[in-house]
Order: structure tokens, then C-alpha cells, then sequence
């Protein structure tokens, strides 16, 4: 199961639905996540609204919490088709202001490349064609 920024941004700051992400997450068999939602993560978790400290401390503190739970970070696929099911991410749904982000899309193309469900929190994502969790 791919595990998306907004999904890490709400374990990792506790919001409201962090209870049902983290079950998800334990149930699954191989959680996993890109180096790009991770980033897109630390940029959000930095932030003075949520906890609000260094870009090096969240890097390391999540880190700390994917070893926790067994989530593994990497990049599948081929970047060529990455990269396609990117575009066609864009294309579908749109991309931009009150669309799909260009992180989003890139989350969608993680997730298509290794036909994995996607763990989001992101009502846009939920409308694409990758199954989405919870």
C-alpha cells in the first residue's frame, strides 16, 4: 500500500484521522512510501501549524516513525512510466489550483506503477482509478 504526504502529514501530526490511518497501516502487508510524498510531508510538518520545527528534525523523526511501523521508502517503476501516468493523472483530473497538485500526481503515478492501493486523505485522489484506502 503507497502511503501518501497527506496520510504522513495527519499520523505524524495527530489530526483527527490519524487513528484510522495508522490502523491501515498496520494492517497492511508492504507499506511504502516515494521519496517525493516524504518530502512533500516534511515541507507540511515543518510548518509553525503543525509541528512547526526544522526541515532536518521532521526528516529524522519520520524516519524514526516509518522504521517503527515498517514502511519502506522507495521508488518503483519505470521512470518512463512514472512519468506517463503522471500526465495522465493531469489530464484527467486537471492540475493546479482546486485539481489534482503536481505532488498528487506524482503520488497517483507511484502508486499506478506498482499497482499498488493508495492510502490518501486527498478527495481528488479517491477519484482517480487507483484503489484507495481507508
Amino acid at each position: 500500500m503507497f502511503i501518501d504526504a497527506c496520510a504522513i502529514v495527519s499520523v505524524l501530526s495527530n489530526e483527527p484521522e490519524a487513528d484510522g490511518y495508522k490502523a491501515a497501516i498496520d494492517r497492511a502487508d508492504a507499506p511504502w512510501t516515494s521519496a517525493l510524498a516524504a518530502f512533500e510531508a516534511v515541507l507540511v510538518l515543518a510548518r509553525p501549524g503543525k509541528l512547526g520545527v526544522g526541515y532536518s528534525i521532521v526528516h529524522e523523526l519520520m524516519l524514526l516513525y516509518f522504521a517503527e511501523r515498517g514502511i519502506a521508502l522507495k521508488q518503483l517503476g519505470d521512470p518512463k512510466e512514472v512519468l506517463r501516468n503522471a500526465v495522465t493523472a493531469a489530464e484527467r483530473h486537471g492540475s493546479g489550483r482546486k485539481k489534482l497538485s503536481t505532488f498528487d500526481c506524482f503520488h497517483y503515478a507511484a502508486a499506478k506503477a506498482a499497482g499498488s492501493p493508495m492510502l490518501t486523505l486527498d478527495r481528488l485522489l479517491r477519484e482517480t482509478d487507483v484503489p484507495t484506502l481507508p
